[in-house]
């Protein structure tokens, strides 16, 4: 009797050991549910109101759409989310007009709101694929606004069943079959991380890569799902296992390959697949060091990590944010290695190159294109150019928000050495970081002021440290000759001017340089190099290094008429993005005064644009 009584106890333990473990894995399972999915959305990040303002102030185009949105959330918002997954991302504010005026959301429905647009945004009846974006909510004047940044997706999503595309201002109805073939093309085109590989399998990645991945993901998130999932389910939660529905075909898709191949899996698939890291600090022909990388990108993030922390000859320097003392080094190079790798066109021949000089490095990495040019933190728009690539890394947090990448150089290389990055979007998406602060100075200032006539006696201590304070491309700042320097820059701003169509900008690009040198003083040297109209240009774009209201720029420039002055100067600086507007929403305000952006700083300071 007492033996079967102790086999009864044992037993009921053993129900209970394994229930409480099921309930203890349900816990698990939940928490991981909330963070992964949930928590994301509820979580406010850091969206400032001056990123609203700039936002509003566009008004509708490609990537941005207003809504009103007192009580409730339209079905035309999902509309315009399908759209933007669909082109190329943008920006849905919720609780403004057509015209970029906030009209505000009922503060009683704003919860509400953000639940229901959770529970629309993951529900495939809504939206096919379901999607995840972080929802921000801001308040100005007592008005609530919610806003969601979409980023381009390289699936095919449709609301209702129903597929969108956005062109201009408008979300287009997609429902022909020609248009839609388009539609998947333009996606093939530009996500080849998603190219099928039907003859690829499991055999061909690296079983040790996924142990690796649990134990990187174990360190970050114990409760982790992928901690206690298959090879083949990590790789279809990270969307490296899909199937075509156009064509039907099936199978491992590129990025399962760069990410967990096997190095000649790799070789075999993108050949030309090559990443150099080479120091050129005394050597400049060839190299001093040099990483030559052909492998999977998780062992290529960590050995450029090391590489960076190791052999790379850069100071490191330490910095407390909140109260958390962090490496400078490491934070700016972490996001230059893993935006290269997340957005890195893989099937491209070209090499990515960064290149580490004494006073700057240079990253050259091949690229699919959306626009050409430079990018500027005012205006520019980020996507994800290998999204599936980068949700990986963001599990390790190696990657964050699309476009914090660019906004965290800017921040934190300003404190590592008081310098600005350039990074200009091309076939070959270039980025150059100056490692150390070049500006004019007071004696390159004086010249300067001089040389565009401006009189310093009409400036106040704050305008005068300003224009010292200006930042100069990194080419300038071992020029130690002030002729040298200002000829040099005059052929630059001559280049760059002569795209500027409305400012009408002159110099004269047939001034040799012995003659520029023979000028008795800095305003003679100065009106032989440029115009008046491209002088008085200057003194303006100088003066609004610091904001100045319209009275003061007139006294300053002994310049009468207002009406003049503004349709030959300030309006066509403000076309060409050189200065703006302090109070954007308020042009005619009292109070209104104009300074200089950060692309006519670029300009002065001889910068590409």
């Amino acid at each position: 009797m007492f033996k079967n009584l102790r086999i009864c106890s044992n037993v009921y333990l053993l129900l209970k050991i394994g229930l409480d473990f099921r309930v203890k894995m349900f816990g698990c399972f939940c928490k991981c549910f909330l963070k992964v999915v949930l928590l994301p959305h509820n979580k406010i990040k850091n969206m400032t109101l001056d990123e609203l303002n700039k936002i509003l102030s566009r008004g509708e185009d490609l990537h941005h759409e207003f809504k009103k949105a007192g009580e409730k959330v339209s079905l035309s918002f999902y509309d315009t989310v399908v759209a933007f997954l669909n082109r190329e991302g943008g920006t849905i504010v919720l609780g403004a007009d057509d015209d970029g005026n906030i009209t505000g959301i009922d503060p009683n429905a704003v919860e509400q709101m953000k639940k229901d647009m959770i529970t629309a945004l993951n529900n495939k009846d809504v939206i096919n694929p379901p999607v995840n974006f972080p929802i921000y909510q801001l308040s100005e004047n007592g008005k609530t606004v919610l806003c969601v940044k979409i980023p381009v997706s390289s699936q095919i999503h449709s609301h209702s069943g129903i597929i969108f595309d956005r062109e201009n201002d408008s979300d287009i109805r997609i429902e022909d079959n020609a248009r839609i073939s388009e539609l998947y093309f333009r996606k093939r085109s530009h996500f080849t991380e998603n190219e099928i590989y039907p003859y690829l399998f499991l055999k061909d990645l690296d079983e040790k890569l996924f142990d690796k991945t649990r134990a990187f993901i174990r360190s970050i998130n114990p409760a982790h799902p992928w901690l206690l999932a298959g090879n083949m389910d990590i790789l279809r939660s990270c969307g490296f296992y899909q199937k075509d529905i156009h064509s039907g075909k099936e199978g491992l898709t590129l990025a399962a390959a760069l990410v967990f191949g096997k190095d000649l899996t790799i070789q075999n698939i993108v050949p030309a697949y090559k990443f150099d890291i080479l120091v050129r600090v005394k050597d400049l022909d060839r190299y001093d060091d040099k990483l030559t990388l052909r492998t999977n990108l998780i062992d290529t993030y960590t050995q450029a990590m090391d590489f960076f922390k190791t052999r790379a000859y850069l100071p490191d320097k330490f910095f407390l944010e909140g109260d958390q003392r962090k490496d400078l080094r490491e934070l700016i190079f972490r996001e230059i290695i893993a935006n290269v790798i997340v957005h890195r066109e893989y099937t491209s021949a070209y090499p990515t190159t960064i290149a580490i000089y004494c006073n700057r490095v240079e990253v050259s990495n091949p690229n699919k294109t959306l626009f050409r040019g430079v990018l500027s933190l005012d205006t520019f728009n980020p996507y994800a150019k290998n999204p599936n690539i980068r949700k990986f890394f963001s599990e390790f947090r190696w990657a964050d928000e699309i476009g914090s990448g660019v906004k965290n150089v800017y921040k934190y290389l300003w404190v590592y050495a008081q310098s600005r990055p350039v990074f200009k979007e091309d076939d070959l998406f270039r980025t150059k970081i100056p490692l150390a602060s070049a500006i004019l100075g007071k004696e390159k200032a004086a010249a300067f002021m001089e040389l565009v006539g401006l009189d310093k006696s009409r400036l106040n201590d704050e305008a005068i440290s300003a224009i010292e304070s200006l930042e100069l491309a990194p080419e300038y700042m071992e020029i130690e000759d002030f002729d040298e320097l200002f000829f040099k820059k005059g052929s630059c701003w001559s280049e760059k001017g002569s795209m500027l169509k409305k400012l009408r900008f002159q110099i004269n690009i047939k001034l040799q340089f012995d003659d520029f040198k023979k000028g008795a003083c800095w305003s003679e040297k100065g009106s032989m190099l440029f115009d008046k109209r491209t002088v008085t240009i200057f003194k303006l774009l100088l003066i609004c290094l610091t904001s100045q209201h319209r009275d003061d720029i007139l006294s300053i420039l002994s310049f009468n008429s207002k009406d003049r002055f503004r349709e030959l100067y300030l309006q066509p600086l403000r076309d060409e993005g050189f200065i703006k507007y302090t109070i954007k929403d308020k042009p005619k305000s009292v109070n209104q005064r104009y300074i200089t952006t950060e692309k006519g700083r670029r300009f002065l300071g001889g910068f590409e644009l």
